[in-house]
């Protein structure tokens, strides 16, 4: 019925065509609409807005119209509610993916106790790395040139500061088990839910931080098994190349990286003497470290073989000179017979 009326918005208010349009609503809608205005005007019955007419606004409970049950029900209609971005569990309830049940052994695995030196250390590189990217962040508004890991380091913000500070002192505290909900870091922080959000994803990005997302698992005889969502469990540290950037790890003397070549060479030629079986069992699955036992290996082997190796003459001279002789050895052998007087 709608699409056989005039199209015509001369008669519309400007203001209400305005607003129409910035709903996305067509001017033939507009005009269907203000046309459905004007016989609820002519037939004496109380008129709708247009925006309530078009669907853009609910209509109000109380309010008395003369249109039919099915016009009502579809005006009345409300929008549709946002879809959850996460997954549906069994029970029915919202559960995200990759989820680990309370309880389980894999919290304990992942928990991280930090100790008082540690602490302390982690204090102290949270306020150098906030004061690194806060100089870094003066430089480029001045023009100047920063690496990807340079610029990737002006995301840490003073919320980021804060949240992290107190994300420190909780894991020292709970000995690792630190699982505060959004609710307790705006608590704690005095920060907003999405400032929260936006500190946290930074953090991770930076390999800051690491969570891992947590359920609640219900069972009785009224309701069943159920299944909630909690709050996530954190641990943190800080990166080789955030370490390096704001000077956290000191040089390590040459005595000490000497000492550490010749005990991996000692134990790589340890595994190297051993049975197929048992190094097999030894060797670690990390291929850094692997490639670091392989590689004393060959400094040792090449070391044991120069040093088999004889050493070469000089002019014709032997490589070991006796430097005294036979006679000299005789005359003070203290075994040696003596003239009695």
């Amino acid at each position: 019925m709608f699409l056989a009326l005039e199209t015509s918005l001369a008669d519309v208010p400007t203001g209400a065509v305005a607003e129409l349009r910035a709903f996305g609503i067509v001017e033939a809608d507009i005009a269907a609409a203000f046309e459905l205005q004007q016989k609820q005007r002519s037939c004496g019955v109380p008129v709708l807005p247009l925006a309530v007419i078009c669907g853009v606004r609910p209509l109000e409970r109380g309010t008395k119209t003369g249109l039919s049950h099915t016009a009502s029900r579809l005006i009345g209609t409300k929008p549709r509610v946002r879809i959850s971005r996460g997954g549906t569990h069994v029970t029915g309830r919202p559960v995200w993916a990759n989820s680990v049940r309370t309880g389980d052994a894999a919290e304990a695995e992942f928990v991280r106790p930090v100790s008082f030196d540690q602490l302390k250390e982690l204090r102290r590189a949270i306020h150098l790395m906030f004061e690194r990217a806060r100089d870094l962040a003066a430089e480029a508004r001045q023009g100047g040139a920063l690496t990807p890991e340079q610029h990737k380091l002006t995301l840490f913000t003073r919320s980021c500061r804060d949240m992290l500070l107190k994300i420190v002192d909780e894991l020292r505290y709970r000995k690792g088990w630190c699982v505060p909900s959004y609710e307790t870091l705006m608590r704690w922080t005095r920060l907003g839910r999405r400032t929260v959000k936006y500190s946290l994803d930074r953090l991770r990005e930076l390999g800051l931080l690491e969570w891992i997302r947590r359920y609640d698992y219900t069972r009785d005889s009224q309701h069943g098994a159920r299944s909630e969502q909690t709050s996530n469990l954190y641990r943190c540290h800080v990166p080789q190349w955030i370490g390096k950037m704001i000077g956290l790890f000191s040089p390590v003397p040459e005595d000490e990286t000497q000492r550490r070549a010749d005990s991996l060479e000692q134990h790589a030629d340890m595994l190297a003497s051993v049975g197929a079986i048992e190094r097999r069992r030894l060797m670690p699955d990390d291929p850094a470290q692997r490639a670091a036992l392989i590689l004393a290996a060959e400094r040792s082997a090449a070391r044991q073989a120069s040093d088999a190796y004889p050493r070469g003459c000089n002019n014709g001279t032997a490589p070991h000179t006796v430097l005294y002789s036979i006679s000299t050895e005789k005359r003070s052998c203290p075994s040696r017979a003596t003239i009695q007087p």
